[in-house]
């Protein structure tokens, strides 16, 4: 019952007019914002949600799994625990966002900013995370296992193999 309520807030014409708004590039629809809002334990596996605004944002317990977040922006958001296993989180921010006890397993964050992001504990196996910026991101406890770093920036990251 609970989920029902926090789901209203992200509704299937919302959906629909965000992926109108991708495609046509902004010149119709309209994209999804919902920064500041409390949307923890959403389920929006395998939706297009590129460029999606979340900033601020509960998001604690959602399932982003298989979702296009190309280009998002959680920055200062709450992740703890969400399930970002097999998404496309390609050139979004993450900046300063915790995502404690996240799964980030099979998801391509080519070029995603995660500056200063808190990851500890989380699964970051097979992860892409080609030519992003991990400066100063606690990833201490993670799973690593077949990690990409290739370019990232690493300054200052702990819990982190060496590239």
């Amino acid at each position: 019952m609970m989920l029902d309520l926090l789901m209203a807030q992200i509704t299937p014409e919302q959906l629909s007019a965000h992926l109108q708004w991708t495609q046509s590039g902004g010149k119709s629809g309209r994209r999804v914002d919902e920064s500041g809002m409390n949307l923890a334990g959403a389920n929006l596996a395998g939706q297009q949600l590129a460029r999606a605004q979340f900033r601020g944002t509960t998001l604690t317990r959602a399932d982003f799994s298989s979702a296009n977040l190309s280009g998002a922006d959680f920055s200062g958001a709450n992740l703890d625990q969400v399930n970002f296993r097999g998404a496309d989180l390609s050139e979004a921010n993450f900046g300063g966002v915790s995502m404690r006890h996240a799964d980030l397993q099979d998801c391509r964050a080519q070029r995603a900013d995660f500056s200063g992001a808190n990851l500890m504990q989380s699964n970051l196996c097979t992860a892409d995370f080609s030519e992003a910026d991990l400066t100063a991101v606690n990833a201490e406890g993670c799973r690593c296992e077949g990690i990409v770093l290739a370019g990232a920036k690493v300054a200052d990251a702990q819990g982190l193999p060496r590239v």
